[in-house]
């Protein structure tokens, strides 16, 4: 059964790629997803956003993979990203999504992963998350104005 979910999984982040670099109803692709493969503990993706002059938005993503059937009245897709996945999001400096793929139907969903939030288990996302060129275009917003208002680079170094 791991063979299986190595390949589903993987199958999952090229699904999430495939997904992200979408230009169907865009001029060009809204982001460039860098892998950083699976030596990162809680980082599946480091994802630029494209066509922002002055600067370089950035999120970071993780990405869990299911092949279970999704019923016709589902109202969320079931993943699995434990406690500890979403304490780790939790620590790192910048917006962070968990994308649950439903391998089978190649439809990606997302999560965001903020203060505020509980940190426990994230096990479902909702069906109104999936990455649809509506919210390709809201994330892309989102990361956007988040890093409008964020100070980028540190004003001081000793190193300097």
């Amino acid at each position: 059964m791991s063979g299986l979910q190595d390949v589903t999984g993987f199958r999952g982040e090229k699904i999430v790629e495939l997904c992200l670099t979408d230009y169907s109803a865009f001029p060009k692709p809204l982001f460039r997803p860098g892998f950083l493969s699976d030596k990162w503990p809680a980082i599946d993706f480091y994802v630029e956003l494209t066509g922002v002059r002055g600067s370089r938005p950035y999120f970071f993503i993780q990405v869990k993979t299911t092949g279970a059937a999704l019923r016709n009245q589902a109202t969320e897709i079931r993943i699995l990203a434990k406690k500890n996945d979403v304490l780790r999001f939790l620590q790192i400096p910048g917006p962070t999504y968990i994308l649950g793929v439903h391998e089978p139907s190649r439809r990606v969903f997302i999560r965001s992963v903020h203060n505020g939030i509980e940190p426990r288990a994230v096990t479902r996302i909702p069906l109104t998350h999936e990455l649809t060129s509506k919210n390709l275009q809201n994330l892309y917003n989102e990361v956007r104005d988040y890093w409008s208002t964020t100070v980028q680079k540190p004003v001081f170094s000793v190193f300097a």
